[in-house]
């Protein structure tokens, strides 16, 4: 099903962009903060290439390289989760003009994954209790949806654009995103 919908996504974005071909390819690139849940955050690097398929929606793939760590549930274990992610993605314009784009976007996420995670264990021996947090580390694979939100100024006489993008991705894990990102368009 998934190859399915991915095919037809392809095929009418690049019949759209046959019909429609007044707006430009754009290729983005940006950097920001990422939150796994509470005490676990880091840094996303992201790569994107939006196509238009109409005056008010874009087809768009990506890719994201995500690095978090930190304490959450102990001092004695550092969690972490490094996470490559493809994306394919579907963008409505609600505004469109000659400087501003604000757009809203859903998509669905491919994920490759290592984690640390580390969980307390209990023991009790009579009265006396002992807690102890094992090491579990996992890899593999996932996948699931994306909301994000983004806003892009376009430079005036030229191919450059500045902008910020939120995004809720659900891939392997619930994870917010926020942070900049420039863009070229051909």
């Amino acid at each position: 099903m998934k190859r399915v919908l991915f095919v037809l996504l392809s095929f009418i974005a690049s019949y759209s962009q046959a019909q429609y071909s007044e707006q430009s390819i754009s290729l983005k690139f940006g950097a920001g903060y990422v939150q796994d849940f509470p005490g676990l955050g880091g840094y996303g690097i992201t790569g994107e290439l939006n196509v238009p398929m109409t005056e008010r929606l874009e087809a768009a793939i990506g890719a994201k390289r995500m690095s978090m760590q930190g304490y959450p549930r102990s001092k004695d274990v550092q969690e972490y989760t490094r996470a490559t992610t493809i994306d394919f993605n579907v963008f409505f314009l609600p505004v469109n003009t000659g400087a501003h784009i604000v757009r809203l976007g859903a998509g669905y996420a491919f994920s490759f994954y290592n984690i640390r995670r580390s969980y307390p264990v209990t023991i009790t021996n009579g009265t006396e209790k002992q807690t102890t947090w094992p090491v579990q580390d996992n890899k593999g694979r996932a996948s699931g949806f994306s909301l994000i939100g983004e806003y892009e100024y376009l430079l005036e006489n030229s191919n450059i654009s500045l902008g910020l993008r939120a995004a809720l991705y659900k891939a392997y894990d619930r994870v917010s995103y926020i942070g900049p990102f420039v863009g070229l368009r051909f």
